[in-house]
Formats: C-alpha cells, structure tokens, sequence
C-alpha cells in the first residue's frame, strides 16, 4: 500500500484528495500546512507527498527543498500556479513532478504510481549497488575549485559554487544562515530571496549527484539556513 501525505490548505479540495486517493486503495494522511505536515512526520515516513505552494506560513517550495536535502520521498506538487517560472522552481527544488489545478484525480493517480514505481527501482538498485567503504570525508580544493567526494569522485564548481561551499565549509557542522549565503554571493538580504537560496542549494545537490552518484551533505535549518554536516579537510593545491 502507497503512504502518502496530502498538504492542502483548502479543506474541501484536500477532502476531495484524500477520498479519492484511500477509495482507489492509498493509505493516505492530511495537513493543512507545514507545521501539520512536520507534526505528521514526526510519527511516519511517507513515500510520496502531494503539495500545493501556496500555504499558510512555509510554501510549497521552501518545504520541497527543506525535505529534499534529507529524504529520498516523492514529491508532487499540485498548484494553481501554471507559469514556467513557477514549474521551473518546484521542479528545481526537489519536486519530481509538478501538476497545475484543476488536475483529473485519474492523473494524479497515475502520476502516484508512475512516481512510486520509480522510487522503489531505484531503492532496488540502491541495495544491489555495492558501496566502497571511506572514511567519509569531503575534501575542498581551492587551487582547482573543485569538491571531491568521500569516493574520490572531482566535481568542477562554478565561481557561485565555490562561493556557497566556502562559506558552507568553514565550519562544517554550524549552521550558516540565508543572509551570509546570499552574501557569499554578492548578493544584499534584499536582492536574494529564500526560493533563490534554495534553488541555489537544490542545483548544487543535483550537480554532485549526477557527477559522483553520491549525495552532497548540505541540510536545511528550519528558520536559519543550511549546514553541511560532513566532514570536510581543505587543499592548498591540487594532488599531484
């Protein structure tokens, strides 16, 4: 059976949602915003959330980032919002797929089941993959700037890459906050929201993971900002 959490701020829509999802045989649990939706995963671990953006205090956005940095759970956000812009941001920000209102529950189901088939292959694969044994350190290259994974894996940043894990990895382990992020990026607190911030963090997350296959240790502070919550040993110069 599919676990799934429906986070709708309109009662009567989301009461839709989660009659038709349990009558076609999903064990399915509402909330109402991201407060309810933490309160519920404190207690079960999904596998698929369905999530509109516009919620009262934390958006749809901020949350699929938030749990994207440490949940592998599939995310389908389902918003009044049709704009490229807005597509582009939530699939950017962890969603895996984005569907706009009004939506056919016949779709959403099939987009359940697609999804939730794909997560279980990969889960799969994840088993049957061997894994190397490290020590799990990630090491920062300021000479060739560059980031390479536990598994020696090198991945090229770009010079706002760079900028965002210098800051991250001065102190591994202490969180850094969204402002001294936007800073390292030459931007003021006023000229880079909390979306961009995120999808600046979600492409970084991306990036590694499509170079090394391994994921980068970069979590959200809830009301802060982010932490990279490894260990990290800095280069001088490139290995010779």
């Amino acid at each position: 059976m599919i676990n799934i959490i429906v986070v709708e701020d309109d009662p009567d829509l989301c009461g839709s949602i989660v009659r038709y999802l349990t009558l076609v045989g999903m064990n399915v649990k509402r909330a109402g915003s991201g407060v309810e939706l933490d309160t519920l995963l404190a207690t079960m671990t999904p596998d698929l959330l369905v999530l509109d953006v516009n919620l009262p205090g934390e958006d749809g956005f901020s949350i699929a980032a938030r749990l994207r940095s440490s949940s592998k759970m599939g995310i389908v956000m389902l918003t009044a919002r049709s704009q490229l812009d807005d597509r582009v941001l939530g699939l950017t920000a962890g969603a895996d797929a984005y569907l706009v209102k009004p939506v056919q529950f016949r779709e959403l189901e099939a987009v359940i089941h697609s999804l939730t088939r794909r997560l279980r292959d990969a889960q799969q694969e994840d088993k049957t993959e061997p894994r190397e044994e490290g020590h799990h350190v990630w090491s920062f290259d300021s000479a060739t700037w560059s980031l390479i994974t536990p598994n020696g894996h090198s991945v090229s940043l770009t010079n706002a890459e760079y900028r965002v894990l210098q800051t991250l990895t001065t102190d591994p382990g202490a969180s850094v906050t969204r402002e001294e992020i936007a800073a390292s990026l030459g931007k003021t607190v006023g000229g880079y929201d909390d979306r961009s911030i995120d999808a600046v963090m979600a492409r970084l997350r991306r990036k590694v993971n499509a170079a090394a296959g391994e994921n980068l240790p970069i979590r959200a502070v809830r009301s802060v900002g982010y932490v990279f919550a490894a260990q990290v040993e800095f280069r001088a110069r490139a290995d010779a």
